[in-house]
């Protein structure tokens, strides 16, 4: 970059330090989390939505629920398999990595 304040611009990266971490295993564990939470909000979703849907067209006393409620009651499941589905996957590859290391370490 050139002219004035271009040195504003320029970003100035840390030397990449040996800090003990297989940063490729992680970012495969990253990766390997984010794919199960997705999968996860989908069923999340899968489920709740006709649920709520279904629950709204049925029954008078769910129909006087506020529109928050009902998004609320459709959102919950979505986030809520979302972060317990990546936490599990975190987990499950932590334990890899570990037992990985243990092995290597012998």
């Amino acid at each position: 970059p050139e002219g004035p304040g271009a040195s504003d611009l320029v970003t100035v990266m840390p030397a990449r330090q040996n800090d003990g971490i297989d940063h490729a295993r992680k970012s495969l564990c990253v990766d390997e989390a984010s794919t199960a939470g997705v999968k996860g909000a989908a069923f999340g979703i899968a489920v709740s939505a006709p649920l709520v849907a279904v629950a709204h067209y049925t029954s008078p006393m769910f129909r006087m629920f506020s529109v928050s409620t009902k998004t609320g009651l459709v959102v919950m499941p979505f986030f809520g398999f979302f972060f317990l589905n990546s936490e599990l996957a975190m987990n499950a590859c932590a334990q890899r990595r570990k037992q990985f290391a243990d092995g290597v370490g012998r």
